[in-house]
């Protein structure tokens, strides 16, 4: 993974987004053993460091969100699994940096503050920013100088790397030929809902009777619009249950099956489920298509221009680390 696909994780968007690298782990588990190995140095890259406490302020936020959905084994396999590859990835910058240095690359002022404006634009206002780096215990001097250095190793593989990666038409053309299942859009639908929970002070009998009454109301020329901002409990009862653009495959199996099942222009039956009982209208349909080659040409070049520069790169870091001294305490 690219340091670009690292700091771009959508998952930790604004607060990993103030770091140089993002998917790692928190080794520490409570607040007392972080105290304690704050300063410790973890691996030493020639005459760089890689310390606990830059570690840390890394992978807080990563950990926070891997303590939300994962518990037991699984969230320990995760942690043990991302610290690997956070060392991995630290490592492997600094050894960058070392060349970076060795060749006397410059990042200007300008540069550095230009990737500053950048980062504190991803946040509403500049009170947020701030609050970020308080909540991440990053100085702004700190997080300069960690831009500094990510400037410098892109500088670095833009003339060492980048400056002879290349790509033919054939290449491009060869792998949408060969991908098409990439590049094939499934069908879709407009859809209006109305729900009736089960859970609104009334029996499941009542309920059904209820949706019953809806759908008759719907099937002699009733607004589907007003009477979901009527009668339904639904999440986009709001907007007269208009719930846009839905692909096959993203609604729950039963509701999918249902809906994809139906021409546009229909109204379904009443189905229940563990929420209730639904009421669907398909307004229009569009069948599944391949994309044109002309729509995906840019992301075809994008992503074979990328995976070339980071084969290239894999194997450039691997002839850096032959001459490196690399000590892991």
């Amino acid at each position: 993974m690219s340091s670009e696909d690292l700091e771009n994780n959508s998952a930790f968007k604004k607060r990993a987004s103030l770091l140089i690298l993002v998917p790692a782990l928190f080794l520490c588990l409570s607040t007392g053993s972080f105290a304690e190995v704050v300063d410790k140095i973890l691996v030493i890259v020639n005459d760089e460091i890689i310390t606990q406490n830059e570690v840390d302020k890394i992978l807080m936020p990563i950990y926070a969100h891997y303590k939300n959905t994962l518990a037991g084994a699984a969230l320990t396999e995760k942690i043990a699994e991302a610290r690997r590859n956070v060392l991995q990835r630290l490592v492997q910058d600094k050894l960058l940096l070392t060349e970076a240095k060795k060749m006397e690359v410059k990042v200007t002022d300008e540069e550095a503050q230009a990737r500053i404006k950048e980062i504190k634009g991803r946040f509403a206002t500049d009170e947020e920013f701030e609050t970020a780096l308080a909540q991440e215990s990053l100085l702004l001097s700190e997080l300069e100088k960690k831009y500094r250095e990510r400037i410098m190793i892109d500088k670095l593989v833009d003339s060492v790397i980048r400056k002879d990666i290349s790509l033919t038409p054939n290449e491009i053309t060869t792998y949408y030929n060969d991908n098409t299942g990439e590049f094939t859009e499934p069908q879709k639908v407009k859809l209006r809902s109305i729900l009736i929970k089960l859970d609104k002070g009334r029996t499941d009998e009542e309920a059904l009777e209820l949706a019953k009454e809806v759908l008759r109301r719907l099937e002699e020329g009733g607004d589907f619009g007003l009477l979901a901002k009527e009668y339904s409990d639904g999440p986009y009862a709001g907007s007269g249950g208009d719930m846009g653009w839905v692909k096959d495959g993203e609604l729950m199996d039963r509701i999918n099956v249902l809906v994809f099942s139906m021409n546009a222009g229909e109204l379904s039956g009443v189905l229940k489920t563990n929420l209730g009982f639904h009421i669907f209208k398909v307004e229009e349909k569009t069948p599944s298509r391949m994309k044109e080659f002309r729509e995906v040409k840019h992301e075809i070049e994008q992503f074979l221009y990328s995976k070339k520069v980071n084969e290239k790169l894999g194997q450039w870091i691997e002839e850096l680390k032959k001459d490196a001294y690399i000590a892991f305490r």
